[in-house]
């Protein structure tokens, strides 16, 4: 498996302390990974510069690598603080040179070798070799560089795949923290996953989580997907109707918890700008279900409008995951958490002005035609009736 650049890059700002920028010391490479059976070994080299005008000593170390907390902040174990120290993985690993001493810019290679005992576990191992400079004489307390290589070892067995879904919860972010909840009136909505792996290989879980309203209907281009290379290498992100979880692949190691954590915050939509080009708006729960509702308005007949109302409508967050097995066959697994989100609906109703004049047109048809038409029909035959009888009298 690959190791995630990305994961590097982390390593890199947890050991910043100790690495400035213009870097008195350079290492290369900054990562080995082998494959090695039970009771083999390996050899290997890594490459170090002196970029300095002063002739340095470095002193080197090994430490086991295992992830601390369920954020896989690294922790780096020391041998003297393994509780069980003939278990440390750092016994297989055998430096050549432990102290080497290097010119102004001269560059040395150092040798080490990996010795898997018989007894080694199948699955993927992990410690870092270090190397650091002397402490000054002069100086009681000093910041010195420290450079690690990580060395990761796969051992061919039975590897056993055994995982759990600790938590799927929902959270809304109060200044710097999170409060579970399931009742929302406004973006953003959190998603929380605690992904624990049992077992003795790293593994890169990669879920989606899908909205559904109550009409089992999928939202659509609620978040953006990282799109890697062969080589985890960032590409570019497209609008999907889900939301991704470690879509960058990163590894929860052996024997760890892992969370993740992923904000919705908006809809994504793309517009076609005047120049051709493209770019991407949002907008929130009101304004897609107001699209939804003008998709239909071009066909509003003469007695609809758009109204506008403040419901309280239920989602399900589905949660889904895929990987494959130990025999490549394909596994899938789904969660659902049910959540509720008040905001302004606008929907498609009468319209009241028409609806108004209606009424009122229909009042005057029939007072006019019970009332006013009658009255006058009666005063017609009335006036008949006198210049009929006026007409009888001339005629005498």
């Amino acid at each position: 498996m690959r190791f995630s650049a990305k994961i590097l890059l982390f390593l890199s700002v947890f050991f910043i302390y100790f690495n400035i920028s213009n870097a008195s010391l350079s290492i290369s490479p900054l990562k080995h990974e082998f494959t090695i059976n039970a009771w083999n070994s390996k050899t290997a080299t890594v490459k170090i510069t002196n970029n300095s005008t002063d002739s340095m000593t470095l002193y080197s170390s090994k430490e086991d690598f295992v992830a601390w907390d369920d954020t896989w902040t690294p922790k780096f174990v020391k041998e003297e603080d393994q509780k069980n120290p003939e278990l440390s993985l750092t016994n297989w690993l055998k430096i050549e040179n432990e102290n080497i001493t290097l010119a102004p810019g001269e560059t040395r290679e150092v040798k080490f070798s990996i010795n898997v005992p018989v007894w080694a576990e199948p699955g993927w191992h992990y410690w870092a070799v270090f190397f650091s400079p002397g402490t000054p004489s002069w100086a009681q307390v000093a910041v010195v560089q420290r450079l690690w290589v990580l060395v990761l070892i796969n051992v061919p067995g039975d590897v056993k795949i055994d995982w759990n879904l600790e938590q799927f919860s929902l959270q809304k972010k109060s200044w710097t923290w999170y409060i579970d909840m399931t009742n929302f009136d406004d973006f953003p909505i959190s998603f929380k996953v605690l992904f624990k792996n049992n077992w003795n290989i790293h593994l890169k879980p990669k879920w989606k989580i899908e909205i559904i309203d109550e009409n089992w209907e999928t939202l659509k281009n609620i978040w953006k997907e990282s799109i890697t290379s062969t080589a985890w290498a960032y590409i570019w992100e497209k609008m999907v109707d889900y939301i991704p979880v470690n879509d960058v692949l990163w590894n929860v190691l052996p024997k760890s918890e892992r969370r993740f954590e992923n904000d919705w915050e908006w809809f994504w939509y793309s517009v076609l700008n005047e120049d051709g080009t493209k770019s991407v708006k949002f907008k929130n729960l009101t304004d897609y279900y107001a699209s939804k509702a003008a998709e239909n308005q071009a066909y509003l007949q003469f007695w609809q409008s758009v109204h506008e109302r403040k419901v309280t409508k239920t989602f399900t967050a589905k949660l889904s995951l895929d990987y494959e097995w130990k025999d490549k066959a394909k596994k899938e697994f789904s969660q659902e958490n049910k959540f509720k989100v008040t905001f302004q609906e606008k929907y498609i109703w009468i319209n009241y002005y028409i609806l108004t004049f209606i009424i009122i047109l229909l009042w005057w048809s029939l007072y006019y035609f019970f009332i006013l038409w009658p009255q006058r029909r009666l005063v017609r035959e009335e006036e008949l009736k006198k210049k009929i009888m006026e007409e009888m009298k001339n005629n005498k």
